[in-house]
């Protein structure tokens, strides 16, 4: 089968590539720009910098500070229609993953008379997005180079996806500097996530495979040294990378039913999607080694484990059990930890089965093992 891969938006990266928003700006025709961030990214200074730099190349700027977690569907609609009140002809999203979803939904909104609604569940619509500028304050998502936005329908509790490729994205290790530690501890495991999945899904291709095994490196190398030393520029500058080539490496090859289970966790329990994802992926690997036994062997090698045996199954459970182990150290919660009961996870097959993401893992994924996936996500992680 052909596989296609290939490259959305140009990235411009470095410390203080935020300064570069003007000129960037200017480069794709903005005259009046729609700053798209929430209140403690811009508590922080960091979309002041955008609006800065903006300001020099004399483009006239409008704040939307409204975005809310996990990006609902009513932020989208209040910031699109604050667009377009303003007559703006650029979105500027700055901030974690959420902002830049709902920046991306906002550009869709914006350029089209559609309802949010109909907007994420797939109508057609006439018009491509406004042109829109990602620059992530976090590390995780990759949601700057990728050509998804996930959007929660908050009528139906569930997070649907919404097509919008971004014209351009800004990389800034800086920004993450100030990040807490579990927040970069979460945002790291979804890029986690994103590699692991990218590597077993349906439709794997060399070019996503290579940025997924070089993300996992420097999750592995670096996200401890954040951890511990939230300060240290050199491992902020290696997750933001991992973050950006883990958002390639999925964008080509897809994630899959370890997605589909992170969205239910976050429709369902409110938790912060890297958490969902960091709880899914050991089990995750567990299901899809022994298709791909050299694959996450070369995890288990880039991880610095040996495994004495060709067997997937072998390989698997090794490899997940030292994901798990990873994972403690990094003092990521169970779902004990975090509240729930057995039956709490289990009820979420319903929206699993119903979660199309499920149907592109690279093995199939059959109605009767999703439950027991779940009932293994709780038990084998405490």
């Amino acid at each position: 089968m052909i596989r296609r891969y290939g490259q959305l938006c140009t990235v411009a990266y470095s410390a203080g590539a935020i300064n570069s928003t003007g000129e960037i700006a200017k480069e794709l025709g903005f005259t009046k720009v729609m700053i798209v961030t929430d209140k403690q990214v811009e508590a922080l200074g960091h979309s002041q910098k955008s609006i800065d730099s903006l300001k020099k190349a004399n483009i006239e700027t409008v704040i939307f500070n409204g975005v809310e977690m996990d990006a609902p569907d009513y932020t989208v609609e209040a910031g699109g229609n604050m667009a377009k009140k303003e007559h703006v002809d650029g979105i500027i999203g700055v901030g974690g993953g959420s902002v830049l979803d709902t920046a991306k939904g906002i550009a869709c909104f914006t350029a089209n008379e559609i309802t949010v609604s109909d907007m994420i569940h797939h109508a057609p619509m006439k018009n491509p997005p406004v042109k829109f500028v990602l620059i992530p304050t976090t590390s995780g998502t990759g949601s700057e180079c990728t050509f998804v936005a996930v959007i929660t329908d908050t009528k139906n509790h569930e997070k649907v996806g919404c097509f919008s490729v971004p014209s351009f994205s800004i990389l800034d290790p800086e920004l993450t500097l100030s990040l807490p530690k579990d927040i970069t501890v979460y945002t790291g495991m979804d890029a986690f996530s994103h590699c692991t999945e990218s590597l077993t899904s349906m439709q794997p291709n060399p070019h996503s495979d290579l940025l997924a095994y070089d993300a996992i490196e420097r999750i592995v190398n670096w996200l401890p040294v954040a951890y511990k030393e939230p300060g240290n520029y050199e491992a902020r500058d290696n997750l933001a990378l991992a973050s950006n080539f883990a958002g390639k490496s999925f964008n080509d090859s897809t994630v899959h039913v370890g997605h589909a289970i992170a969205h239910s966790f976050g429709a369902n329990f409110h938790i912060p999607h890297g958490i969902g994802c960091a709880l899914v992926t050991p089990t995750v690997i567990e299901l899809t080694a022994p298709k791909f036994p050299e694959k996450i062997k070369k995890v288990a090698k880039i991880m610095g484990i040996i495994v004495d045996s060709e067997d997937g199954v072998v390989i698997g459970k090794t490899v997940a059990d030292s994901v798990r182990k990873f994972m403690k150290s990094l003092n990521i919660p169970s779902c004990k930890e975090l509240g729930l009961k057995k039956e709490d996870v289990l009820n979420c097959t319903d929206y699993v089965l119903s979660e199309p993401l499920r149907n592109f893992a690279g093995v199939p994924v059959t109605d009767e093992m999703v439950p027991k996936l779940l009932e293994k996500i709780y038990d084998t992680y405490q």
